[in-house]
């Protein structure tokens, strides 16, 4: 990384491992654009920007994901505030609670899922971040320098029983990261996943997984 100073957008950076990216990338001395659905936690984020001196670094964008025009919003904004965007990190998740929060003990058939379940988490976890990325990485080839961070999963979660949803659209992210970074092979641009080395304790696991909190990965 040169001397100047780098921006980044952060997708589902209201909370949980999103939330210690952005905390993370501002003390590194980074701008960073907070995208996340949840006005509380970005409120909650901003204040503790505040408090460790870097908010005005940080601009927060409350959309949803899932919704067609949330791209150009989201990149018009970070654009708007900062210019050039160098980093993309593609965090947002859609957990499998939002289908029902004993899916540990009661495992969800494929054919449960809804149609509007499947477009849900394909949306979050496929379209927008292919959609970011298409939309930021020609800035980045032309500055000869950027990074795409795709947040997957672990390959056991994404055939696990009960998993018809988050699974395989996490896989099918992982999938094109690989497909990217080709593409972008010698342009200065580098495609890479992040993922987590186990289950974060954060709402997108329920109370009703059974899971042992104290066990879980803690969020800082």
């Amino acid at each position: 990384m040169s001397g100047q100073q780098r921006t980044a957008i952060v997708t589902g950076a209201a909370g949980g491992i999103g939330r210690e990216l952005v905390l993370g990338l501002l003390g590194k001395g980074l701008r960073v654009a907070a995208v996340d659905r949840t006005a509380q936690g970005l409120a909650e984020l901003a204040r503790m920007a505040q408090e460790r001196q870097h908010g005005a670094n940080l601009l927060t964008i409350e959309v949803d994901l899932a919704r067609d025009e949330a791209i150009d919003e989201i990149v018009a904004k970070a654009r708007g505030r900062f210019g050039t965007i160098d980093i993309l990190v593609n965090n947002a998740g859609v957990g499998q609670v939002t289908m029902r929060t004993d899916n540990r003990q009661r495992p969800i058939k494929f054919w449960e899922v809804t149609p509007e379940q499947w477009k849900l988490f394909v949306a979050v976890h496929n379209n927008a971040p292919v959609a970011l990325s298409r939309a930021l990485v020609h800035d980045m080839i032309r500055q000869k320098w950027g990074r795409i961070v795709n947040i997957t999963t672990s390959l056991g979660t994404m055939i696990r029983e009960g998993s018809p949803t988050y699974g395989p659209s996490k896989a099918a992210l992982e999938a094109f990261s690989a497909i990217m970074a080709k593409d972008l092979a010698g342009t200065g641009v580098t495609v890479n996943v992040l993922v987590p080395g186990g289950v974060t304790n954060t709402p997108m696991v329920p109370l009703e997984a059974g899971y042992n909190r104290a066990e879980m990965i803690q969020p800082a």
